[in-house]
C-alpha cells in the first residue's frame, strides 16, 4: 500500500476568497474524488485548526495499491480539474510519497 501525503500553505487571498474559503473548497473536491477515480483506496483532507508561523494550511492523505495506481490517479481528468484550482490558490506544496 502507498500513502501520498501532501501538505499546503494557501495564500492568505486567491480567487477571490480568503485562504479559509479556500481550504474548505480544496477538501470538498478532493474528498469527492473518492468513488469517482477507482485508484483511490482512501482520501482525507485536513484543515489546520491551529494558526502558527511555520504550519501548513490544508493537508492531503491518500492511500493507493502501488505507485502505478498513484500515477493513474493524478492523470485521471477529475483529478487534473481538482488539481488546477489548488495550484491558484497554493503559495507553497510539500510532498511525501512512501511504501507500507
Amino acid at each position: 500500500m502507498i500513502k501520498h501525503i501532501v501538505l499546503w500553505k494557501l495564500k492568505p487571498e486567491a480567487e477571490g476568497k480568503t485562504a479559509e474559503e479556500n481550504a474548505a473548497i480544496i477538501k470538498k473536491e478532493l474528498e469527492g474524488l473518492y468513488g469517482k477515480i477507482p485508484e483511490i483506496k482512501s482520501i482525507q483532507v485536513q484543515i489546520n485548526e491551529l494558526a502558527g508561523a511555520g504550519n501548513y494550511d490544508v493537508a492531503l492523505i491518500s492511500e493507493f495499491e502501488s505507485f502505478e495506481t498513484m500515477a493513474v490517479y493524478q492523470k485521471n481528468p477529475l483529478h487534473e480539474a481538482a488539481a488546477v484550482y489548488v495550484k491558484k490558490v497554493v503559495e507553497t506544496r510539500a510532498a511525501i510519497d512512501f511504501e507500507i
